[in-house]
Formats: structure tokens, C-alpha cells, sequence
């Protein structure tokens, strides 16, 4: 879902002419393949443990698991919706940003929920 609210928001953004708009959903676009790589490759133990292997140094963790492409997308994007909410918007538009921002904790959980028994790890 939140990828149709990013390629819409593009879509707009686009033929308005905004470079600078249409470069951060373009971004976010990229994010959110990551993200979807990233479930993947989480589903596979084997395949995890090279990640774990290559996310060794302590600014690479965050409690115990690495910080993979997911993990930093979710923080890139959920950084973007709360720059959206500094924007002249409708009251509705900033409830319906802030409902995009739970969703997307709410996916973030499940990601590093999956991290965690993949790689046999408690959080």
C-alpha cells in the first residue's frame, strides 16, 4: 500500500516538474524494493547469516541484529513522512501521514521480528 501512496504522490509530483520532490520519492521508490528484497532474503537462514556476517561492527546493529537495507530504508522513509508533516497540509493529510508512519512500525516489527528468529536471536 505504501508503495502506491509513494508511486501517486510521484506520479504528481512529476508533472508538476518538482525535481527536488520527485528525486526523494524516487528514493523512496528504491527504499521500498529494498525493503521487499530484504523480506526475501530474511525468509532464507543461510542466505540471513551473510548479512548478519557483513553488518558486524557495532554502528551496524541495533539490539543484536543488523541493520540491513530494510532496517535503514524504514528509518529513511519514516524520516520522509515526518518531513511531509512539516508541509502546509490539511489536517486529513497529516492524519493519513501519520496512519502511513504506524504502518510502517508496525511492518518494521515484523522485519526485525523475522531478523530475529531467522538469525535464532531473542529481542
Amino acid at each position: 500500500m505504501e508503495k502506491d501512496f509513494i508511486q501517486n504522490d510521484l506520479d504528481r509530483y512529476a508533472k508538476a516538474n518538482d525535481k527536488e520532490m520527485t528525486g526523494g520519492l524516487n528514493a523512496a521508490l528504491l527504499g521500498v524494493a529494498a525493503i521487499e528484497q530484504q523480506l526475501a532474503i530474511v525468509a532464507d537462514p543461510e542466505g540471513y547469516k551473510a548479512i548478519d556476517r557483513g553488518h558486524g561492527l557495532p554502528e551496524n546493529r541495533k539490539q543484536g541484529l543488523p541493520l540491513d537495507e530494510a532496517r535503514q530504508s524504514f528509518a529513511s522513509h519514516r524520516a520522509r513522512l515526518g518531513n511531509y508533516v512539516k508541509y502546509r497540509l490539511e489536517e486529513t493529510e497529516k492524519q493519513i501521514i501519520h496512519e502511513r508512519g504506524k504502518a510502517l512500525g508496525i511492518a518494521e516489527k515484523d522485519h526485525i521480528a523475522r531478523q530475529a528468529k531467522t538469525l535464532g536471536s531473542a529481542i
